[in-house]
C-alpha cells in the first residue's frame, strides 16, 4: 500500500505564508500571522474559506500590518508636514501610505465578503463529499 502525503491546503485551508520573506521586523509578522488566523477563521465560520482564496487573503494581511505601521508613524508626526525643500504643508508619505493600505483592505475585505454588511453575500465554499467505502454498499457498524 502506498504511503498517504498530506498535501498544503487539501483541507481548504490554504498554508500561511512565509512572513519572514514580506516582514523584517518581528513584531509585524506576529501581527500578520495573527491577522492571518482572524481572518482564515472569520471565513471558515462563514463557510467561504478557499485555497484559492489565498493570495487574497495574504494581501489583506499585508494591508492591514501596512496600515497599522504607518498609522503609528502619523500618530507620532501628524498627517502633515512640510516639504523638505520648498517648506510647503504636504501630506506625509505615511499619511499617503496609510491610506492606500486602508483602501486596499477595504477592497479585498469586500471581496472576501468579510465586512458585517458583506457576510450575507456571496456563494458559500461548497464542500466535497466523502467517499464511501465499499461503494456505498457497506453498512455503518457504529
Amino acid at each position: 500500500m502506498a504511503d498517504v502525503i498530506a498535501i498544503d491546503g487539501g483541507d481548504g485551508t490554504p498554508p500561511e505564508p512565509n512572513w519572514r520573506s514580506i516582514f523584517g521586523r518581528a513584531a509585524d509578522r506576529a501581527a500578520a500571522s495573527a491577522y492571518w488566523r482572524e481572518v482564515i477563521s472569520e471565513l471558515r465560520t462563514a463557510e467561504k474559506l478557499a485555497v484559492a482564496n489565498s493570495h487574497s487573503i495574504k494581501r489583506l494581511v499585508v494591508a492591514y500590518v501596512s496600515y497599522d505601521r504607518c498609522a503609528k508613524e502619523v500618530a507620532k508626526s501628524g498627517p502633515v508636514m512640510k516639504a523638505p525643500k520648498t517648506g510647503v504643508p504636504t501630506y506625509s508619505p505615511w499619511w499617503s501610505t496609510m491610506n492606500a493600505a486602508d483602501s486596499q483592505a477595504s477592497a479585498l475585505e469586500k471581496a472576501l465578503c468579510i465586512t458585517p454588511r458583506d457576510r450575507g453575500t456571496g456563494a458559500k465554499v461548497a464542500k466535497k463529499a466523502r467517499q464511501q467505502a465499499g461503494g456505498g454498499y457497506l453498512k455503518s457498524r457504529g
